[in-house]
């Protein structure tokens, strides 16, 4: 995508990132809502208190709060499994103050000390759904395991339950399948009506992220009318939003919108950032479809006011993306700059976030394979002592059994060791190298370049910085679709890796933006460099596409006489003069602070 002509049709992995930031909510508003059993109450009144409490936790928050309120005064003449309860109730009710921290810290606690199983497995439960709003995949994960560890100790309904935090926590690692495993094996098992309704809600969740749908649009409406019954909000306006984003992408996106507002009072109602702010994302980015400029702002500017604040939250990236495209059509180009580079701020960051829970995923996977493995040794270990007891009754051939053994213990210590650290090699690299291009990553290009700078700063040696960023690379997207876009960057990053000699650093920063940093050259080498990469562009030989075009890009450059030796001020300039030669007409080379000095505008691709 270029910087400067942004798509407004629904995108659906933007969709579901979104979605997945959302549904960490329903899993902590929904999944934890252990509705008590009547035969199970005590005679006294504190156990009647935390039964209702229970029940009202998702489906009336006001409510809960006040019946919460009421048990901490109490807590002084209850028992201590009623004082545990107390607490973790008291831990859950710090969703509504944002304080998902004080809520895992509590949880865990709760975890280690309570010797009730049902207890401790919701403690264990809590922590998992957490994780999917802090966004700490790995520790969700493990509590999610010690936590099914107990689950032949515990009730049907809290196995159910724990079926949908399973659900819940791979939908918000982008592990669609298991998700929608875990949520049809829920819904076999004929769940509870509240577990019911979850249930739902992530299979229709999995089967987006899957970029599948249901059959047809009425079993979405009768999820939505389950959860409505159930006075689950949350979960049936989640369940709305799916069903407006697959109108939006049929070309229904009136429908979508009409859909959305209806229900807004309801949204708000609920006072939970992240749904608030997914609504109101998604109602700016179809009335901006539509041509509701003004509604589109209003929309976006709630999303941001209204919803959750962090550096990865979509609706946030969707909003500052919405109010650029409404100032860049009233024509205020300075307000659209500001809202751009708001949106590509957070843009990065909900990249960076969504790599790290990848990362998050494959080593918690890494550290269950190690776990499995040390058991199997271990497991190996007590043979070699049982066959030790039975030496001493066969000492003739004890000798050699003896040998035999230590010998394949010391055999599967190498091998684990060297797969292990194989394991770690692998990690590494993939924490160093972008997937796509094989070229450094951009967190790996920082680190170098620091490195670089500080020994050049020593010498009293000069550093150059690019920055270059292809040409309307949104239409090679929508000509020939995201896996020709990716043969296309492979190709960029082979034709500039060529031009770059011993020591110099190239790495993609984001998207379509690459960057190069070069240890002692002056402005006019880096310069010269970026001109050599501008013509190794033009050389790409696209007709392995269907069609002949050029590929050609903007670059910016400084250097440290210009910027200083700080490797943020070198990106922010060389930047900055990238963003000058898009305005001054694509495909040229600008210093920072100058005119252009070479080139001339030529689109990637002309659609007819």
């Amino acid at each position: 995508m270029t910087r400067t002509a942004m798509s407004s049709q629904p995108d659906r992995r933007s969709h579901f990132a979104r979605r997945r930031l959302a549904g960490a909510g329903v899993a902590l508003l929904l999944v934890l809502s252990f509705t008590a059993m009547p035969q199970a109450l005590a005679a006294n009144d504190i156990d009647q208190l935390l039964a209702k409490a229970d029940v009202v936790r998702s489906s009336d928050p006001k409510a809960f709060l006040a019946l919460l309120e009421t048990l901490e005064k109490e807590s002084t003449r209850a028992t201590p499994s009623q004082v545990r309860h107390i607490r973790l109730l008291h831990a859950y009710s710090q969703l509504y103050n944002g304080r998902h921290d004080l809520m895992v810290e509590e949880s865990q606690k709760l975890f280690e000390e309570a010797p009730e199983p049902e207890l401790k497995m919701r403690a264990g439960l809590l922590v998992a759904n957490s994780a999917a709003v802090t966004r700490d995949f790995s520790l969700g994960l493990r509590y999610l395991a010690k936590a099914l560890a107990l689950e032949n100790n515990v009730s049907s309904d809290l196995r159910q339950t724990a079926l949908n935090v399973a659900g819940v926590l791979h939908n918000q690692l982008g592990q669609y399948a298991l998700g929608q495993y875990y949520a049809e094996r829920l819904l076999d098992q004929n769940p509870s009506p509240r577990n019911r309704c979850v249930a739902h809600q992530l299979q229709v969740e999995a089967l987006w992220g899957l970029g599948s749908w249901v059959k047809d649009d009425s079993v979405v409406g009768a999820a939505i009318a389950d959860c409505d019954a159930q006075h689950e909000t949350i979960a049936s306006n989640l369940l709305r939003g799916d069903l407006a984003r697959h109108w939006a992408a049929q070309g229904q996106a009136q429908r979508a919108i009409t859909l959305l507002e209806s229900h807004l009072a309801d949204v708000e109602a609920t006072k939970y950032p992240r749904l608030i702010g997914e609504i109101h994302g998604l109602l700016a980015e179809y009335k901006l479809m539509v041509g509701d400029i003004n509604g589109a702002e209003q929309n976006a500017h709630s999303a941001l006011a209204k919803g959750a604040k962090d550096a990865y939250s979509l609706p946030l990236v969707t909003a500052h993306k919405v109010l650029y495209e409404v100032e860049l059509r009233r024509g205020n180009l300075p307000a659209a700059l500001a809202e751009y580079r708001a949106y590509a701020e957070a843009d990065k960051a909900r990249l960076d976030e969504i790599k790290a829970r990848e990362f998050a995923f494959q080593l918690s996977r890494n550290e269950l394979q190690q776990k499995n493995q040390a058991i199997q040794l271990l497991s190996k270990q007590n043979e070699v002592l049982r066959l030790q007891q039975e030496v001493t009754k066969q000492s003739a051939r004890s000798s050699q059994l003896l040998l035999g053994l230590l010998a394949f213990l010391v055999v599967s210590l190498v091998y684990w060791g060297f797969k292990v650290k194989r394991t770690q090699k692998r990690f590494q690299h993939l924490a160093q190298v972008d997937n796509l291009t094989g070229i450094c990553n951009r967190a790996h290009l920082r680190q170098q370049a620091e490195d670089a700078i500080v020994q050049c700063r020593s010498r009293g040696w000069p550093v150059g910085m690019l920055v270059f960023d292809l040409d309307n690379f949104k239409g090679v997207n929508d000509r020939y679709g995201h896996a020709g876009g990716d043969w296309i960057l492979e190709q960029v990053a082979q034709a500039c890796a060529g031009v770059c000699r011993g020591g110099e650093l190239f790495g993609r920063l984001g998207g379509e933006e690459f960057g190069i940093v070069l240890p002692d050259r002056d402005l006019d080498a880096t310069e010269r460099v970026a001109e050599a990469c501008r013509a190794a562009l033009a050389t790409i030989d696209t007709s392995g596409l269907g069609e002949s075009f050029t590929v050609t890009a903007s670059f910016g450059c400084t250097v440290t006489v210009l910027s200083g030796y700080d490797y943020e001020r070198l990106l922010a300039h060389a930047d900055e003069a990238m963003y000058a030669a898009k305005h001054g007409g694509r495909n040229c080379i600008r210093r920072y602070g100058e005119a252009p000095i070479r080139g001339k505008a030529t689109p990637v691709l002309v659609v007819a």
